[in-house]
């Protein structure tokens, strides 16, 4: 025996299931929206840094309430000794006086773009795409097999 709300002929399980689709659907898109917008902003960053200047780890430096590290860089540009600290915490592969390849905005020297740095932001970026892949999946996935949607 199956119950049905009164009047519209649906089943509780049926909604049930609608309820949960719909809501894994939606947080499979969120997630998959802001991995992939964060990829098109990191791309971005990268093709605006077009000039080259050779740096070095100079630091690390503590955050606080964290017990991770961030990466503090050193460089020049056309001789004027200039520090770019990282927006990312935990970069424990990193050594204090390794060489590191920086980008930066000729228009915008502020704009800096430090692969090493870059690389906490794709693993960000995997995990999103991946969650929200997998979110997007069970929702269609339940949908089909216990609403026969399509």
């Amino acid at each position: 025996m199956t119950a049905t709300i009164p009047m519209t002929g649906i089943t509780f399980a049926k909604l049930f299931t609608g309820i949960f689709s719909g809501t894994f659907g939606l947080l499979g898109l969120v997630f998959l929206c802001i991995g992939f917008g964060v990829i098109a902003a990191q791309n971005k960053k990268r093709s605006q840094c077009t000039a080259y200047a050779e740096g070095t780890v100079s630091a690390m430096q503590g955050q606080f309430g964290s017990n991770g590290l961030r990466a503090v860089y050193s460089f020049s540009i056309d001789g004027k000794p200039l520090q770019y600290v990282s927006n990312y915490s935990g970069m424990n592969h990193l050594l204090v006086g390794q060489s590191v390849s920086v980008y930066y905005d000729p228009e915008h020297i502020g704009r800096v773009y430090i692969e090493e740095d870059a690389r906490q932001m794709r693993m960000f970026t995997r995990v999103f795409t991946i969650l929200g892949s997998v979110f997007l999946f069970v929702a269609v996935f339940v949908a089909v097999i216990l609403l026969g949607v399509f």
